[in-house]
């Protein structure tokens, strides 16, 4: 029997226009009405009577957890945001409503108390970035009943009902893989930068990229560079470079464009090769002049896009999708740079 979501994607609407259809209410052009309807009726659709009652009796509330935009700096966490706001949009007829909560990634009490403040305000189910380990450990012990969806990265011990992050292990050896094709071989490679103060998928994905690129090239020096930013490795970075060769620089974190503008500022550009993370638009700029060689994307947009959707799914219209969907591991060079934000 087909889905809802089926039926959307099908007609080429968003979920909030299939249900307006189904249900009768709201304004729907009636040519879109006649597809819908078509569509339901010979893959023999049967509305969920279910869902349409918690529907009609019960808001539901949905909460996001993420880093605080202002102490991230990074504008990937903007991403996921366009993709909850996107999912909102297209449920805006329905009975649910979103909530934000953020913390600053440099306090580990904040990641708590603004857990705390979300999940005291009650949520069904919330979606959150876990990169403060402890925290989230503690948030899972205080609210176990509630469900909850993983984005950007994950813990190995925590499990929660959906997980949307990418794996780390397999895009650092995706980036030691571009690192190996490029020409000419670098005399060392580095990766950086890589937080110590805070748990994410970052150091996982530059231990992952070390250990195959070193497999592949065991004589060429590697190492990585500890900091939050880019500015607190640069000098290291560096003296590392010194020497003959092109050094391979792998950036595990959204500041590949960081990186290339304190080298040009310094005059050095030239003695790296940049592969970055993440297609932010500063990203996107170095990447379509040519300043780095490729870019590895995570789909942020999508993946809170499809958080928010798929908790719709389970809690509304009574429908589980697969509970483990890890984002994609997209590989951009500056030929196929994607112009809209849809596909991020």
């Amino acid at each position: 029997m087909i889905t809802i979501k089926e039926i959307a994607a099908e007609a080429g609407v968003s979920l909030g226009t299939v249900d307006r259809v189904l249900h009768n209410r709201g304004r729907v052009s009636q040519e879109t009405i006649a597809l819908v309807r078509r569509i339901a009726e010979e893959n023999g659709y049967v509305t969920n009577q279910l869902g349409r009652r918690l529907r009609k009796n019960q808001q539901f509330r949905f909460g996001v957890l993420l880093p605080d935009l202002g102490s991230a700096k990074h504008a990937f966490w903007n991403q996921i945001i366009n993709g909850v706001e996107e999912a909102r949009k297209e449920l805006e007829s329905l009975q649910i409503e979103i909530i934000y909560s953020t913390f600053d990634t440099m306090a580990d009490e904040s990641f708590l108390n603004a857990g705390k403040k979300l999940l005291s305000n009650g949520v069904d189910a919330y979606i959150v970035a876990p990169i403060v380990a402890e925290g989230m450990r503690s948030l899972v012990k205080l609210f176990p009943d509630i469900p909850f969806a993983f984005v950007d990265s994950s813990l190995p011990d925590i499990k929660p009902m959906w997980n949307f992050a990418q794996d780390p292990i397999a895009a650092g050896k995706t980036g030691a893989r571009l690192m190996s094709m490029m020409y000419p071989a670098f005399a060392r490679v580095a990766a950086l930068p890589i937080p110590k103060t805070i748990s994410n998928s970052t150091e996982t994905r530059a231990d992952s990229f070390c250990a195959s690129y070193s497999e592949e090239h065991p004589n060429v020096p590697i190492r990585k560079f500890y900091g939050i930013e880019i500015e607190e490795v640069i000098d290291d970075l560096i003296d590392f470079s010194s020497g003959e060769g092109i050094t391979g620089v792998f950036v595990v974190s959204a500041q590949a464009a960081s990186l290339c503008r304190i080298l040009e500022e310094r005059g050095i550009s030239d003695r790296f090769r940049i592969i970055g993370f993440d297609l932010s638009d500063e990203n996107r700029e170095v990447l379509r002049n040519g300043k780095i060689g490729a870019i590895i994307g995570q789909r942020p947009q999508a993946q809170g896009h499809d958080a928010i959707t798929t908790i719709y799914n389970h809690f509304v219209l009574q429908h589980d999708a697969e509970k483990i969907l890890s984002a994609p591991i997209d590989i951009y060079i500056k030929e196929n740079i994607p112009e809209s934000s849809h596909w991020l």
